[in-house]
């Protein structure tokens, strides 16, 4: 089954896609849905669902069996997560460190109401700037440690977060101060953020959380603009539950006018509209229609849709490639031929780290040439031979190079 398929019937066995009963699926196939469900970030949440009354009969013994054994193995790697989170915390508060807790430890408990249905690969906790070193020093003093050396002040100038820290077997902590990079275009009012925070028991300590209008634009964001989009139908979901648990507290004019203030409304946008189409997230149609930026396009949304719930296939074609594809003037497809053929020294480099000491560096042009003709020299004959599969696969790839541009472009 391809991920498409797959996806739209993960879609439904969570309760979210069209029609009443399950469509008969072989064991194989039921395999490819378990598959994209942990791509998706979401096993746990397909085990509860084919749990249900009415659904159990619809799924195969082994099938549910090892969806069971899936779900505990999230479970236990939950609760050892919440156990440190715990001693963490405590730590930071009897210093009297403020610290609001971040996304997916605050979602799992509080929001989705269970640890084991929002699967976590970190913690990520923000303080205040002038509280970094001393959060820092306190997680050294704990055991934690870090491959690289400690920050500088100045390091935080370009850096949201400290450098991941972690116990042998933990789980990594990120130590925040803003929720975005400080060199991104974006208008983000840290203190707005700590002046808007509630209050909140997560791992069984007192911290804050943030308000329900910037948990939004912040699960927004981290979807749309920090990930592109491969957090998949997980970051949809974030969203989802996050307006049903909050419902009539969102402010969505508040929501509206603080995501253009940021500078961040074509992200909103785009993934309240995804959260919406998806998985029927109750986003007011006029919220929608205030938040989306001149020059919004509607396909942007089919394309981001593709993106989550997109095909895969066994033929190879680059960005590049496809970019080649698309553009109509003879003298943008030369450049763009050209800057494959014969990338600069410094993109070689990156693609063969040997050549960056090498004495003859540009020998490794003819490397390039020949990973160039095995990797995409297939594709490119059955495309001259005007083959309909990989001209469609083509065509898929030049749009998702549109999505993926639009989306690395913080500016509207």
């Amino acid at each position: 089954m391809d991920r498409e398929p797959a996806g739209e019937v993960l879609l439904h066995c969570l309760g979210v896609g069209p029609g009443d009963q399950l469509p008969p699926l072989s064991e194989g196939e039921w395999g490819d849905v378990i598959r994209e469900s942990a791509r998706q970030g979401i096993t746990p949440l397909l085990y509860r669902r084919v749990q249900a009354p009415g659904r159990r009969a619809e799924v195969p013994p082994r099938v549910a069996e090892r969806l069971r054994e899936l779900a505990i193995g999230n479970a236990v790697k939950s609760l050892r997560l919440y156990r440190e989170l715990a001693e963490v915390l405590g730590a930071l508060r009897r210093d009297g460190i403020d610290v609001i807790v971040l996304k997916g430890a605050y979602l799992a408990e509080v929001v989705y109401g269970d640890i084991s249905l929002r699967p976590m690969t970190d913690v990520d906790l923000l303080v205040r700037k002038r509280d970094l070193a001393r959060v820092e020093a306190k997680l050294f003093a704990m055991g934690y440690s870090q491959r690289e050396q400690p920050h500088t002040d100045e390091d935080y100038s370009t850096c949201q977060h400290l450098h991941p820290l972690a116990k042998p077997g933990g789980a990594p902590i990120e130590i925040h101060w803003t929720i975005e990079s400080p060199t991104e275009p974006f208008a983000i009012d840290v203190e707005g953020l700590w002046g808007r925070a509630r209050g909140a028991k997560i791992a069984g300590v007192d911290v804050l959380v943030l308000s329900p209008e910037d948990l939004l634009l912040h699960l927004c964001l981290h979807t749309a603009f920090h990930h592109q989009l491969v957090l998949g139908l997980r970051g949809c979901w974030d969203i989802l539950e996050t307006i049903r648990h909050c419902g009539r507290a969102i402010d969505w004019e508040q929501l509206q006018r603080r995501a253009r203030r940021w500078g961040v409304e074509k992200y909103v946008c785009l993934t309240l509209h995804l959260a919406q189409q998806l998985l029927g997230a109750d986003v007011p149609a006029r919220a929608l229609a205030a938040l989306e930026p001149g020059g919004f396009e509607p396909r942007l949304i089919a394309l981001a849709r593709a993106e989550i719930l997109g095909r895969t296939s066994a033929v190879s074609v680059s960005a590049r490639f496809a970019q080649m594809w698309g553009v109509s003037r003879i003298p943008e497809k030369a450049s763009l031929l050209m800057k494959t053929v014969f990338p600069s020294k410094k993109a070689l480099a990156r693609m063969y780290p040997a050549c960056r000491d090498a004495r003859w560096p540009y020998r490794y042009y003819a490397a390039r040439w020949r990973d160039l003709l095995r990797q995409y020299g297939p594709s490119a004959w059955q495309m001259a031979r005007r083959d309909e599969n990989v001209t469609a696969l083509v065509r898929r790839e030049h749009e998702r190079a549109i999505l993926m541009d639009w989306l690395k472009s913080a500016s509207l």
